[in-house]
């Protein structure tokens, strides 16, 4: 995003372009209910767009010709709606907002949004609606990454923790923590400037004991984050295995429905299957991959080749083994493409006689858990999921009141953060000098800063509203 001008008054598209019910058009800034004044006629002969009450709801038509007012009068009417009037600062930007409730028809939508932008609208940039809701003070950095969380959200449990961030609790509980460094730095930076004054100050076992009630705080945050990023952005698993070992088959069965086809030949999956599905809350893409084999054939060295792309961006691989036969070449190959990956070890077919020998398995995967199922009988799929979500959660998913974060950006902030509270207690336990105890809790709060958006840089800015749509 490039750097916009806060005083532009912009205009989007806010709801997903193609044909439904209600199509919305968003204005925000100064000049919002003056466009309104031109393009609006009320069906009830009302006061103009800037002298309508906030938070009132008014029915008319958009018209492409300001002079066109008469109360009967049909020609150059774009299209019948619903306009909505919020009125700084009570709204989501903090600026006078517009929004047009028209039909939801691509044609009526695009053409109200050329008419704002030729009455003195500018189009807004992705997420420029939210970013000046952070810059005019109503929300901070984290409530603003939320929004796009909240969004996103494809399980109830991805949506809760993005809904405790949109209504400040994360933020709250980092203000938080940067007051009881302030308590602790504030003294002792006014003892250093004016030494000859009796300025109250923390004892340093009274330090030393709140930098490490903050410390573990900042670690819980820190520990959180993988958890957080995976109910964000879900978890990507892989099918992986020789041909006709049943990855398609497992597919299935995880999804309950015929996603991928099914046969007995070898190679049915030339190319990557990837669809979502909701496992015990938390959102996972997963991928059927084609059977990895040594094969001259143009096309199936390109299957290939797509298989191998989906393991490595993957975060689980199931390694997917036919149990009622013994190890096949094929099968230790794939052992050596996932080697080194986080995986799980699928032995399919437990409906039919085991004959793979467990133990050889375990010897080239000795770090993986092994789980038997029957994708046809639809067995152990259960056990399966549980292993999975264990793996990544530790059981509980979601703790009770737990604070997460859920981004790597908000990450790596307190894990620098963390750094310097350690820091600051080798100063207090080996005696250094305050000016340096002073440095690193100054450091510590700084970093603690960003989390929430104070002295962010506009690159980091542009990074993170780039994301978003346009229109939010």
């Amino acid at each position: 995003m490039i750097s916009t001008q806060i005083s532009d008054t912009i205009v989007a598209i806010s709801t997903p372009l193609g044909q439904g019910g209600i199509g919305i058009v968003r204005l925000s800034g100064s000049k919002a209910f003056k466009i309104g004044d031109e393009i609006f006629r009320s069906k009830r002969g009302e006061k103009k767009v800037s002298k309508l009450p906030s938070f009132s709801v008014h029915y008319g038509y958009i018209v492409s010709d300001s002079k066109l007012k008469a109360k009967k009068q049909t020609q150059g009417i774009i299209d019948e709606v619903i306009i909505s009037v919020m009125r700084a600062p009570q709204t989501y930007t903090k600026e006078n907002v517009l929004e047009i409730n028209c039909h939801g028809g691509i044609v009526a939508l695009r053409k109200i949004l050329e008419l704002c932008i030729n009455q003195g609208a500018r189009l807004a940039q992705p997420g420029e609606f939210t970013q000046r809701a952070f810059q005019n003070g109503r929300i901070d950095l984290i409530q603003a990454e939320s929004v796009l969380n909240v969004i996103n959200a494809k399980t109830d449990l991805a949506l809760e923790p993005a809904m405790h961030q949109l209504q400040g609790k994360l933020s709250n509980h980092i203000k938080n923590l940067m007051s009881k460094l302030v308590e602790i730095v504030a003294p002792l930076e006014a003892s250093i400037d004016f030494p000859d004054d009796t300025i109250q100050r923390m004892t340093k076992k009274n330090i030393v004991k709140s930098l490490n009630s903050v410390s573990l705080d900042i670690r819980k945050l820190v520990d959180s984050a993988d958890k957080g990023i995976m109910l964000a952005n879900g978890l990507n698993i892989a099918l992986a295995g020789a041909a006709n070992v049943g990855k398609s088959s497992i597919m299935n069965a995880l999804l309950e429905y015929e996603r991928v086809i099914v046969t007995n030949i070898s190679g049915t999956t030339r190319d990557v299957v990837e669809e979502v599905l909701n496992m015990r809350g938390v959102a996972v893409k997963i991928s059927d991959t084609a059977g990895i084999m040594d094969s001259s054939c143009v096309i199936t060295q390109e299957s290939m080749n797509r298989s191998l792309a989906c393991l490595e961006r993957s975060d689980l691989v199931l390694w997917v083994i036919d149990g009622s036969r013994k190890i096949q070449k094929a099968d230790l190959a794939v052992a050596k493409k996932i080697a080194g990956r986080k995986a799980i070890i699928v032995v399919n077919k437990n409906d039919l006689s085991l004959k793979v020998d467990l133990a050889q398995i375990k010897k080239n995967m000795p770090d993986a858990a092994i789980v038997k199922i029957s994708a046809l009988k639809k067995q152990g799929l259960d056990s399966l999921e549980k292993t999975i979500i264990n793996m990544f959660f530790k059981g509980q998913i979601v703790g009770k009141d737990e604070f997460i974060i859920s981004n790597i950006r908000q990450k790596q902030a307190l894990e620098d953060c963390y750094k310097n509270i350690q820091a600051a207690l080798g100063v207090v336990t080996e005696k250094g000098y305050e000016e340096c105890l002073v440095f690193e809790i100054r450091q510590a709060l700084d970093f603690l800063g960003q989390v929430v958006g104070d002295n962010i840089t506009e690159d980091i800015l542009s990074n993170i509203f780039s994301r978003f749509c346009i229109g939010k």
